[in-house]
């Protein structure tokens, strides 16, 4: 049984409301205007409805990153290097100093999003450099100062619009340009990620000044106001309570024609097992006809395992537990909010509903939170996980990323690579970053502790395990300026990489993608009843599944394993066994071929034989600060070079690909030559290393 009941607005409400009104209402001439600025994008901070429409302006969100070189394609070794704090576009030399650029566009666009690490190159230098932006090719720049002091709000722009994190800050201060833009740092470039939008050309944007600046501050104040204290909406509230048995639902109608679901909140007043209640009570979202919200409640509100509180511009838990919500959920006929209990124990819970007035219109767009989790994953070898991908039209505006580590230490060394409509035939995402606790806004440099949670309108860093990152740790990022538009396709993918790789180790993950959609989009993240059901998952859950692990010999399937084989030829001065040769993670059947090479053209060969037929070939070999550049052949033909360097050793993630070839003799016979030396590499007493951890051979023939 459940009751239903109408509640008044409270007067704390109306005054927020009232404030939001004033706000939205001395903008109303900015919004209009065609010319992009800076009153018309502080208006859209804080506007909750042109966020359920389709841009008008069909501008491309990208991204300028420190991410590491190495990566460029993702079927090519080097996709998961680390050392994602060293990447730059070039260095420029400005009245006989050095600069290094790290972002630039030509046309019109605004910086939306400026992260940055807040140590320079040591927890001990919390100065670093300056930062130089320069705009429509002006010779200087418009802001020249100190980096960190910037992003932390230290400087002339204020929190909410900068504002320090852990060991970071993040710039949420728009900054448009109308021809170009121009972004370095007087030192060498450190981790730091810059978002920005890209508009067609010739759209009208009146570029950023001091003075501009110093003219909106009575509009930047109201709208940090906003930001700062984020209010509910007002209009009549729907409000239902009962208490769910397994299988039951509490079910709630919303009012029939254009309307948006403007204010959520949900409570549960009591449950024997709480945390079990969070993920397997589900919320869900059917408007006009469709399911887009499909996520349990506790992941919807970053609350995984237990009740945090906390405040964001679209989420909040409040003290008492109350999970509140508001993003917009508009719909064009008709829409229903129902909350299921999956779980054998009972939950007592209420749900309040706003549903106000919508003009429903050709860019409106339906509101996805769609949830993915998978059963415990290995940390090696590296893949990337995929949080969504999706076809149609529609906008990113946020995402939840909850990771189960069972031991103290990091748990979050992966990149975001996000793909956007034309990305896709680049094969090459517009989004690469640094690592998972820089994309969530924050910095790693020690093992994170409790201490390091914090919300922010934007950023929340909500949950993180005790003592030291053990147990459940909970990450999330609402985007606005800095939301992503795409107009026919969409993959959000990030690595599933941690600071224990191997293929022993796992982590539980699971994850909640927030966008709209346009009617008629489809994606890949559907309801999943059998994980929101299953008991929550803990650390003696992992641990034994760890222990199991642990007592398997990790092993390629399939695998010509290098050190059981005997060089074919090889010159007089390679080296076998000179030094160790280390990896950051495993190598297959615990070993590999360990080879050392004094001179250019020093070369060895291996013959893989008893082979039949054409087949596609591929090889592992490790990658550190001792490896050579080697040209690469298959019964003597040339095939590629390869720079083995790498800041962090490893294994060549993807695999090297060969190609499809055909035996000679019934064999392939693979040589290596060493061509060079990467510049940044070292030599050990004169040698460079080679180190091949197995072959693989693919064809048909055990299918046959």
């Amino acid at each position: 049984m459940y009751t239903t009941y109408f509640c008044r607005v409270t007067k704390h409400t109306l005054l927020f409301s009232l404030l939001v009104w004033l706000v939205l209402g001395s903008l109303t001439s900015c919004q209009d205007k065609e010319e992009i600025d800076l009153s018309g994008l502080l208006h859209e901070m804080i506007d909750r409805d042109k966020i359920t429409r389709f841009p008008k302006v069909g501008y491309k969100s990208l991204q300028a990153s420190s991410y590491n070189r190495e990566s460029v394609s993702p079927d090519l070794p080097g996709w998961f290097a680390d050392s994602d704090g060293i990447g730059f576009i070039r260095t420029e030399e400005v009245n006989g100093s050095t600069e290094w650029v790290i972002m630039e566009d030509d046309g019109p666009g605004v910086i939306s999003k400026i992260w940055a690490v807040c140590f320079y190159y040591s927890l001990e230098d919390t100065t670093g450099g300056n930062i130089k932006i320069y705009l429509d090719g002006d010779e200087q720049p418009v802001i020249n100062t100190n980096f960190f002091s910037l992003v932390k709000g230290q400087d002339f722009i204020k929190p909410p619009f900068a504002e320090e994190s852990t060991r970071a800050g993040n710039l949420y201060f728009p900054i448009p340009y109308a021809k170009s833009c121009k972004i370095t740092t007087d030192k060498p470039s450190f981790y730091n990620i810059i978002n920005y939008r890209k508009y067609p050309e010739g759209t009208p944007v009146k570029t950023f000044t001091i003075e501009e600046f110093e003219r909106v501050l009575p509009i930047s104040e109201k709208v940090a106001s906003v930001l700062s204290n984020p209010p509910n909406q007002r209009g009549p509230e729907i409000v239902q309570r009962s208490v769910l048995k397994n299988g039951e639902v509490l079910h709630v109608d919303l009012p029939t024609g254009s309307f948006a679901v403007s204010h959520l909140e949900i409570n549960i007043h009591s449950a024997d097992n709480l945390p079990q209640a969070l993920r397997s009570t589900v919320l869900t979202g059917i408007f006009d006809g469709d399911t887009t919200v499909w996520c349990p409640v506790g992941d919807f509100f970053n609350n995984v395992g237990k009740v945090t509180p906390y405040t964001m511009w679209e989420r909040s838990v409040e003290q008492d537990g109350t999970m509140v919500n508001r993003w917009m959920m508009p719909y064009m006929e008709s829409g229903a909010i129902s909350l299921t209990n999956l779980y054998d124990l009972p939950v007592d819970i209420s749900v309040k509903v706003v549903a106000e007035n919508y003009r429903w219109d050709e860019a409106s767009m339906h509101f996805y939170a769609t949830w993915r989790m998978d059963p415990p994953t290995p940390t090696f070898p590296l893949f990337d996980w995929n949080f969504l991908s999706a076809e149609g039209k529609g906008v990113v505006v946020g995402d939840q990323w909850t990771v189960l580590n069972p031991a103290e230490g990091w748990w979050g060394e992966g990149d975001e690579k996000i793909y956007v409509d034309d990305d896709f035939e680049a094969n090459f995402p517009s989004h690469f970053g640094t690592g998972t606790e820089d994309y969530y806004g924050w910095a790693g440099g020690l093992v994170p502790t409790p201490e390091d949670q914090f919300s922010k309108p934007f950023l929340g860093n909500i949950i993180v395990g005790e003592p030291r990152s053990q147990g459940y740790n909970v990450c999330t990022r609402t985007r606005v300026l800095d939301a992503i538009p795409f107009q026919n396709r969409l993959k959000f993918d990030f690595e599933s990489s941690c600071g224990i790789r191997q293929s022993w180790f796992y982590l539980q993950y699971s994850q909640t993608t927030f966008w709209y959609g346009r009617p008629g989009v489809a994606h890949n993240r559907q309801s999943d009843p059998k994980m929101a059901s299953a008991t929550l998952p803990t650390v003696e859950d992992l641990q034994r599944k760890i222990d199991l692990a642990k007592k398997e010999r990790f092993v390629v399937d399939n695998a010509i394993e290098a050190e059981y084989l005997i060089p074919s030829n090889m010159s007089d001065s390679v080296v076998e066994n000179f030094s160790e040769i280390g990896v950051w993670g495993e190598t297959s059947n615990e070993d590999m071929k360990n080879l050392w090479f004094t001179g250019m053209g020093d070369f060895v060969e291996f013959s893989l034989t008893e082979q039949f037929e054409k087949s596609n070939v591929r090889i592992a070999l490790a990658v550190g600060e001792y490896s050579g550049i080697f040209d690469i052949y298959v019964n003597d033909t040339f095939i590629l070079s390869q720079d083995l360097y790498s800041n962090h050793p490893g294994i060549t993630t993807p695999y090297i690909n060969l190609g499809l070839v055909n035996p000679v003799s019934n064999s392939f016979k693979i040589k290596f030559v060493l061509k060079g030396i990467n510049q940044a590499a070292k030599r050990k007493e004169q040698k460079s290393a080679l180190g091949i951890d197995f072959f693989l051979v693919e064809n048909d023939f055990l299918k046959r």
